[in-house]
This record gives structure tokens, sequence and C-alpha cells, in this order.
């Protein structure tokens, strides 16, 4: 298909059919690759060939150009095959038959031209061999003139057959038609018959920009099927793009190759003296090189308009070609001063680019300190890999290594041990700088190593008092407040340390390192009950001035973690979905893992079952238990917890055969994972297991001073577990001790319940309404489901089919509502059991009675099914109390009952979900 090439067809046609006789005539398309060229000379052939015309036509290639003749032989096939096998020996023997291949074409073309008109075509004329031009304008020129007229097409701008032409006695009348590149109008029109005009014109300037309006390219786009993104961004480029892309960077011949991949190698570095010193070639063929390239629609100055076509570029590079280029690309670059990050990219674009030299390490480092401040972590890590192999000096080497050692453990944490342990004896041996060393003992921390991370903290103390640094004191101080509240057991471990510490100085809220160490101050506060409300508002502010980098991950995680175990989920919630938002779409892997495991315990800590158990399982999956070090058993523990509540008891068995670091067991991580496995053993019957973990529990935070619930109510697990072995009087006095210890409103609603199991059915009634109470103020729907069930149970036990029918609804809907499937199996309806019996002449009501209720009267029905009240019914319904009262006597009527508890559960119904 032709799109704005009407003109330049009709003008060439009449051109070369009609006009003044006795003069010869050469038509000539010039334009650049890819322009559309081919397509013209076809469509003119087709229409000289209507008019009676003979043609002959021949495409020539670069590589047949040092080939004599082979232009001449593709215009003798079109002759006939006697002429082509007649003149065969002739040509195999070179150059020496030249004037009986002249003769011998001459005869033929002028026997064709005997019988009418001939036209002579060559496509690529610029590639064509001299000899076959010359033999070509020889015989042409012995011939009348209005027999045989020539048409040909070339890519450049000059006259490349300008020379042969001087053969001939009279110049020939000469037309050139020059091919622009489509206007944003021409792409839209090409779309158009495969998008329909509406997206066209919607990707039309997308399209263009991508490709400078070549056909050839977009006709590539086409056969990649990119239209089919409806989306105005830059077009999805394929495998034929890409080959249509580098055929026409080698069509442009060895310069234009060599310039093409000088521009590809620099990317945005490509200035013209950059590409001459790649290439070597002059600045005035630098030039006409780029200039044909931004023609063609590949690049856009020295720039590639489309990164398909720069990545199909450079991997066409040959290997040892790609070293030299990108170490010769740095050197320069280096010298003439160019950033640091723009230097390292070439130095670690290739293994063999990056000189082991001295400048080249140090540009290498500066790089990855600069990304490592812009979070472009993976850039810092590959600029210190890169680094680390060109030093020859070895005390570099171990600085750089321990840097990279804390950028892959933000990267990769898995993967991060081995190099950290590398690291423990030049570190013991003093090697590293006090502030690597206390990276490096933070990361041995969470790697399970607290012996030797304790070790070096307090090595880092002794150079402290040698050399006092106050950045350094507030990271000391920092790493204390962490061990204090994540790892209490290595506190001991540092104690002299600490002593020196107490000192008055402490960090400046707004110094360097300041931030983080509020944080844990939060967390302190958080697990030695130490909250109020003036915490809280610091905890917001924290919040609010921090950003989501790498630098501010570790402030923003343990703030949240924080305000969890200060039982303010709602704040917490807010600030967690804030950052998941702010990070949607960015390279923040690290804190979507994070947020994800923290946005699971909220849920568990709500009662929201299944929203925990996929969380975690999401955050498990971008990055599995083993890379969590010895934070595994939070996220793990919330997930064993969620399963076990679920029902989901095989489930909940597996992941506990996870295989968990033996450290764990010393950090606060690691009571989660305790408690977690003790309501499993508690679930599936376990009691003396069950027991044992909730009082392990107890211990370690009674003996960390850490005894709050907000981490773990291990008191109300064991009371739980002492109910379950029958012996009442154990687990009323634990539930009694944990309603009377301050601040633990979250766990007030479960520890009235159990406290209410404990006694009489008519005091049991009473608790219950106040853990009810407390419940709803908590928000916790999974024990709220439990407490509901309790009541419904005690009102049966007293007698109270009525009430005790409604609650158990209640509690199943609840139970339901959270994912508490097995809870929800326990709740199923007994009529049998629970109903009142019917009237002498009541039967179940039949199916067309029920057929008969409106659907306002189903509603309100199905709702009281539910138990709701009447006034809850009106306020679900938007509708009056009243109201519901009359559709209540109405349904009463209809299917022939009396009373309320007389409805008929077939009226549970998703009108009732859907209230």
């Amino acid at each position: 298909m032709l799109l704005e090439r009407d003109a330049e067809t009709e003008e060439l046609t009449r051109f070369l059919t009609t006009g003044e006789r006795g003069r010869r005539r050469v038509g000539r398309v010039a334009g650049a690759v890819g322009s559309g060229k081919t397509a013209l000379l076809q469509s003119v052939t087709e229409r000289v060939v209507a008019g009676g015309a003979r043609v002959l036509s021949a495409v020539a290639s670069p590589y047949e150009q040092a080939y004599p003749y082979a232009v001449l032989e593709q215009l003798l096939q079109g002759l006939g095959p006697d002429t082509a096998a007649s003149r065969a020996p002739v040509l195999s023997e070179g150059g020496c038959g030249h004037d009986f291949v002249s003769c011998e074409f001459h005869d033929r073309l002028a026997e064709a031209a005997s019988t009418g008109p001939v036209l002579v075509v060559v496509d690529d004329a610029q590639f064509a061999d001299p000899e076959s031009l010359l033999c070509l304008v020889r015989a042409w020129g012995a011939l009348p003139a209005e027999r045989v007229s020539l048409l040909v097409a070339t890519g450049g701008r000059d006259g490349e057959l300008t020379p042969s032409l001087r053969e001939l006695p009279q110049p020939p009348l000469t037309l050139e038609v020059r091919l622009a590149p489509l206007s944003v109008a021409g792409v839209e029109g090409l779309l158009s018959d495969t998008s329909g005009a509406a997206h066209a014109a919607r990707l039309a300037p997308a399209w263009h920009a991508a490709t400078g309006g070549s056909p050839l390219l977009v006709h590539a786009l086409l056969e990649d099927g990119a239209a089919r993104t409806r989306s105005a961004a830059v077009p999805k480029a394929g495998e034929m793009f890409q080959q249509a892309a580098l055929a026409c960077v080698h069509r442009h011949g060895a310069e234009g190759v060599l310039v093409a991949r000088a521009v590809a190698v620099l990317g945005g570095a490509g200035r013209l003296p950059l590409v001459r010193t790649l290439t070597g070639l002059t600045e005035p063929v630098v030039e006409r090189c780029l200039a044909a390239l931004t023609e063609a629609g590949v690049l856009d100055g020295a720039a590639f308009r489309h990164e398909a076509a720069l990545s199909a570029v450079l991997r066409d590079v040959p290997a040892r070609q790609a070293g030299r280029l990108r170490a010769l690309a740095a050197r320069e670059l280096h010298r003439c001063g160019a950033p640091a990050a723009e230097t390292a990219r070439q130095l670690t674009g290739h293994e063999d680019a990056a000189p082991r030299e001295a400048w080249a390490v140090a540009v290498l480092r500066e790089a990855a300190r600069q990304a490592a401040h812009e979070d472009d972590t993976a850039l810092a890590a590959q600029c210190l890999q890169t680094a680390e192999r060109c030093t020859a000096d070895e005390q570099e080497r171990l600085t750089i290594k321990a840097d990279l050692a804390q950028l892959i453990w933000r990267l990769k944490p898995s993967a991060s041990g081995p190099r950290m342990q590398s690291l423990t004896g030049p570190a013991m041996a003093g090697l590293l700088s006090p502030a690597q060393t206390l990276r490096l003992a933070v990361g041995l921390l969470w790697n399970g190593r607290t012996d030797d991370a304790a070790a070096l903290i307090r090595q880092v103390g002794e150079a402290m008092s040698d050399r006092p640094d106050p950045l350094l004191d507030t990271q000391v101080r920092t790493v204390q407040m962490m061990l204090a509240t994540t790892y209490p057991d290595a506190v001991d471990a540092i104690r002299e340390l600490l002593d020196r510490l107490d000192g008055p100085a402490r960090p400046s809220p707004g110094g360097p390192g300041g931030e983080s160490y509020r944080a844990f101050g939060l967390l302190r506060a958080a697990l030695y009950e130490e909250w109020d409300e003036s915490t809280t508002e610091e905890a917001d502010w924290l919040l609010g001035a921090s950003r989501p980098t790498d630098q501010g991950f570790d402030q923003v995680r343990t703030a949240l973690l924080a305000l969890v175990y200060a039982d303010r989920l709602k704040q917490a919630s807010r600030w967690c979905d804030r950052f998941l938002s702010r990070t949607e779409g960015q390279d923040f892997a690290g804190w979507h893992t994070a947020l994800g495991a923290l946005r699971g315990q909220i849920s568990l800590r709500r009662g929201r079952l299944g929203e925990a158990a996929e969380s975690v399982e999401r955050a498990l999956e971008h990055l599995p238990a083993h890379g969590w070090g010895v934070a595994v058993g939070m996220p793990l523990g919330t997930l064993v917890q969620a399963r076990s509540a679920m029902g989901h008891h095989d489930r909940a068995a597996e992941l506990l055969e996870t295989p968990m670091p033996a450290t764990m067991f010393d950090t606060r991580y690691g009571v989660h994972y305790l408690y977690a496995r003790g309501r499993h053993q508690l679930a599936t019957g376990r009691h003396d297991a069950a027991l044992a973990d909730f009082l392990a529990c107890g211990e370690r935070m009674t003996a960390w001073r850490m005894d709050t619930a907000g981490l773990a109510p291990w008191r109300l697990g064991a009371a739980e577990t002492w109910l379950a072995l029958g012996d009442e009087t154990r687990a009323a006095a634990l539930a009694r001790e944990q309603l009377e210890r301050p601040g633990q409103r979250a766990v007030r609603g479960p520890a009235l319940r159990i406290l209410a199991a404990t006694r009489p059915p008519w005091e049991r009634i009473r608790l219950l309404g106040q853990a009810l109470t407390a419940l709803r103020k908590a928000g916790d729907t999974y024990e709220t489901a439990r407490a509901q069930a309790d009541l419904g149970r005690a009102h049966r036990e007293l007698g109270d089919l009525t009430q005790a029918r409604q609650l158990v609804r209640k509690a199943w809907r609840t139970a339901e509502a959270c994912g508490a499937e097995e809870l929800c199996r326990t709740l199923q309806p007994e009529p049998s059991r629970d109903a009142a019996p019917r009237e002498a002449g009541t039967g179940r009501p039949d199916a067309a009675a029920l057929a008969s209720l409106t659907d306002a009267e189903r509603r309100v029905a199905a709702l009281a099914v539910y138990g709701h009240t009447n006034r809850e019914i009106a306020a679900k319904l938007f509708i009056t109390v009243s109201t519901v009262e009359q559709h209540l006597t109405r349904v009463y009527r209809k299917i022939n009952i009396s009373h309320r508890q007389d409805l008929p559960v077939s009226l549970d119904s998703d009108v009732a979900h859907s209230a």
C-alpha cells in the first residue's frame, strides 16, 4: 500500500511514457532506506507495462558491488534463458570479456527494443558494480533514444550514475523524485486498515515518533502486532521491528554500522566528538551517517528513536568489539569530565570494559555512592561488583566488599549471608572502618549470628573511645535500641558499651540517623508499655516526614510496627496503605514485601483471617521464607495463626515444617512464631504442647521486660488451653491477670470471653455482653464471632432458644465474613435441636407461600433470620422501624407462622449478605 506517494507515481509515469522524442530519459527515485523506493518502482513499472512496454529489472547489493557484471547478469536473465546461457562462460572469465559482454548485451537489448519500448529498472543503484553500469550506458546510448528508458532508485543524494552517463553523446532528460518520510497523517493512514480510524488517530503520533515516518519500520510494527496495544504510549516492538531496524543500519554500509554501534554504546551520551572518537571516522563522514540514519527513522539526531532498535544494534556488536568500544567510551567520558554515573555505565556494560586502573575504580565507587543515594540499589551493586574486580589494592577491595554486602542485603537478603561471613574475620582484625563494622554487625544479627555481631559492636565501642564521632555515636545508640527491642538476649553481651553510652548525649532529631533512632524509640515505647498520646503524635510526624526510599525503609517499617504493637491499628493501616500506594509501579520490592507482611499482621489483629493469609502469602512469594533471616518468625507466625483460625490445620502444619534459624527463638520474631505454633497445637488438640509454647512466650517476654499483649497475649493462649484441659480455676486466674494489666484494650474482649467460660450461664451472659462491647470497639471480627457463638450457647443452656438461634446466626454470619471456616461449620443451623416445636397443624412453608413474598419482604425476613433486631434491619435497609414491622407482619401471614423464631432458614439468602 502506497501512501503519500500518488504525486510521485503520476509524475514518473508521465515522464517515462510521454514527452519530447529523440531524448533519452532517466527517472531517479531517491530517499532514505525504508522510505518506500522499491514500492514506488514497482507501482511505476506496473503502469509502464500496462502501456505496452517491456521491463528489465535488477537489484544491486553492497555485497556484490565488487563482482563485475553482477547487475548486468540480472538484466540479461530478463532477456531470456538462451542469452544468459550464451554469456555465462564469458562472464566467468572476469574482466577479459568486457567488449564481448557489451556487444552481447547491446544486441539482446536492441532485439528487445525492436519490438517495442523497454524500461530498464535498477533498484539500489548506488551499490551497482561499475562494469555493469558502463555496459548498460553504452548499450543504451547506441539505441534509438525513444526505445529504452532508465529508472533507478538510490539511497544517497549524489548522482551515482553521473560518471557513466558522461559516456553518452547527449545528456539525457532526468527527473528526480525524492521520497520524504511519511507524515503523522500518513502513518495514521497505514494504521487505519488494521486498527480502525479512531484507534489509528490515537496511535499515529507515538508511532511516528518511534519510526520517524519510515514505512518500513511502521510495517514492521504492524507485523509485530503492536497496534493491538490500545495505548498512545511508545508502541511495543517485537522481532520484526528489530530486524527491520538492523537491516536499515546495515544498508548504510560499514561506516553507517560503525556510527550506529557507537551511538548505541554511548546511549544518551551520543555527542558528535565521542562518536567520532569511537568510530575513528572524520567529522563529515560521521555527520553524513547520522543524517542518513535519522532520515531512515532509526535515529533522532544522535539517539535511537526506539529502545528496541538500540537493543538490536547492541546485540549485533561482536563481543570483543563491544568491550573495546565501551572501554574507549569510558576513558573518553572520564577525560571530558562526564558525571561518574555516565562513565560507570560504560565500565559496567561489558565484563571486559573496565580497565584495572585506579581512575576506573574511583569512578565506579563514586557512581555507586550516588546511585545508592538516589535509591538505584541495583546500579550501585553493579558498580561495586565491577570495582571489586578492577582494584589491585587489597584494603580497598575489602572496603568495597563491605559496601557491596550491605547493598546485596537490601537487594536480595538471602544472598547476603556468605558475603557477610567472609567479612567477619577482616572486621575482627580491624581492617574495616567502624561504620562498616557496625553495618556488618546489623547484617549478622539479621542472619542469626548474634555472638559475632555483639563482638563487632564491642569493637566499634572501643574504637569510639579513641576517636569520638557524633555520627557514629548516633548509629551505635540506634543499634542499642535495635538490640533492646528485637535481639534482647544480645544486650548483655555489650553491657559495658551501653553503660558508657548512658551519658547525656542523645542524637539530634534532625541530625544524620536521628530518624532511625526515633523510630526504634517508638518501638521501645510500645513494647515496654510506655506509649501515650504524645508518642502517637510523634509516630504520625515521623511517618509523615518519611519518603519511600531505601534509606527510609527501616525507619518506616519500625515505626509501623510500633503502631501495631501499641494497638493503633487504624493508624498503622492508613500509613501502610499510603506507603504501598506511593511505591506502586516502582522498583521497591523490599517495601512491598515487608509492608505486605505487616498488612497481614494488621488484618490478623482485626480478625480478618482471609485478608491476613492472602497478604502474607503474597509477601512470601516475593521473598521466600529462607530469605527473611530471623525475621521470618513474624510473617510465618501470622500465616500459621490465620490458617489455624480458619481451620486449615494441614496447611498450618505444613508451614510449621519450614526450617527455622535456631537463633530466631531468642528474638522478638521468635515470640510471634511460638505463639502461632501454640494456637495451632491448641486447635488440633495437642494441649500439652500448646501450653508449653504459650508459657515459653511468657518466660521470654517477662525476662525481656516486654510483657505486653501487643506482642503476644500468651496468658490468653494458656488460659484457653487450661479450659480445654478442664482446669477452669487456672484459666480464670490467667484471664483476670490479663484484665488487670494496664493498657490492654485490644485483648479485653477475648479475656472477658475466656473468663465467662468459667462462670455459670446467667453470669456468663453478662460477661459476654461486656466482651462484645469491647470487641466492637477493638474491631476484631473473628473474636466477635467467637463471643457471639458463646453467648448463643449460654442462652440455649438457659432455655432461651429464640435468642440463642438469633445469636448463633449472627455468629455464623460474622465468622463467614472473616474467613473462619471451621467456626462456620460448628455453627450450622440445626432446626431439630434449636427450633421450638411448631404448633399442631403448622408445617414447613410451601414453595408457593415463599414465592408470594415481595423482594422487600424477603430482604427484611432474611435479615430477621440472621438475628438482626427491627432497628438494625431498618438501619441496614434505610427504612423506618414501622416499615420493618409491617413487612414482617405480612411475611408471617403469607407463610402462616406466628413468631419470629419460626422464620424458615431457607430465607437465608444472598440478600442478607449484601444488606
